[in-house]
């Protein structure tokens, strides 16, 4: 209530969309919910295993258990208040694709906590296509350092600007058999708490900052944990961008 730059009191009438709720995304929600977001909306196919309990937030007794209802449980013994929505479903398929484009559509702003390059851009071009603000967070595979990425369509470079050409096909030799998970991008084993607690809370203090109106958004911030630095980025965005290119400011 005394906090001087913004009334919290606001969130409530939120909704908030997170795809991915292992390292980055089960933090991100908590930290939402206790600042009294009113609706956190969870996406994640994924079930919690012995190898993700480096992370924070999950315990010993909810390994098995979906993500997205784990944390669910987890956020209403935080802020009974506060409306929990979950979706086991993978975003870029099938039923989890259609949730995710209807929810991008109800959500005030959206965090990305994926762990691969290609979910991103799907999520920066639907984010875009949708005119919402999405708040991109990721941890480096060495696990100390980690950057987050605030794309405002129309105002700030979104994820596919300024990158070389895509669309390639990948090598044989990287191309996964079809049915399994692609874990391109993954920190299997070296995730340190440190780095998704510091990512997660960048993320939540620039979606705070979007959503209440205060402070200057930060569009690129990365964090190298090993010299302590923290560095913004800023850069213009390129008008050939086949995603947010043909996008103005007034949209």
């Amino acid at each position: 209530m005394e906090f001087p730059f913004a009334d919290f009191s606001e969130l409530k009438e939120k909704r908030i969309l997170i795809v991915g709720v292992g390292g980055l995304g089960a933090v991100s929600a908590e930290i939402l919910t206790r600042c009294g977001v009113g609706k956190m909306v969870l996406m994640d196919y994924d079930t919690i295993e012995e190898a993700n309990l480096n992370r924070l937030i999950y315990d010993t007794s909810q390994v098995g258990m979906k993500k997205v209802d784990a944390l669910k449980a987890h956020l209403r013994k935080a802020n009974p208040e506060v409306t929990g929505v979950g979706h086991p479903f993978d975003i870029t398929d099938g039923k989890g694709y259609d949730l995710f484009v209807e929810e991008v559509g109800k959500s005030d702003a959206v965090l990305g906590c994926v762990d691969t390059f290609q979910v991103r851009l799907f999520m920066n071009s639907q984010c875009v296509k949708s005119g919402k603000p999405l708040i991109d967070g990721g941890a480096s595979t060495d696990g100390v350092n980690g950057s987050v990425h605030v794309v405002i369509p129309g105002k700030t470079p979104c994820f596919r600007c300024n990158r070389p050409v895509l669309g390639e096909a990948p090598p044989v030799e990287m191309q996964r058999p079809e049915g399994t998970r692609d874990t391109t991008g993954v920190c299997h084993f070296t995730s340190l708490p440190t780095t998704m607690g510091i990512i997660s809370s960048l993320q939540c203090q620039e979606v705070l900052k979007l959503l209440l109106n205060f402070g200057h958004t930060a569009p690129y911030l990365m964090y190298h944990g090993l010299e302590g630095v923290l560095e913004r980025y800023d850069w213009e965005r390129d008008p050939d961008c086949p995603v947010c290119g043909d996008i103005t400011d007034e949209e």
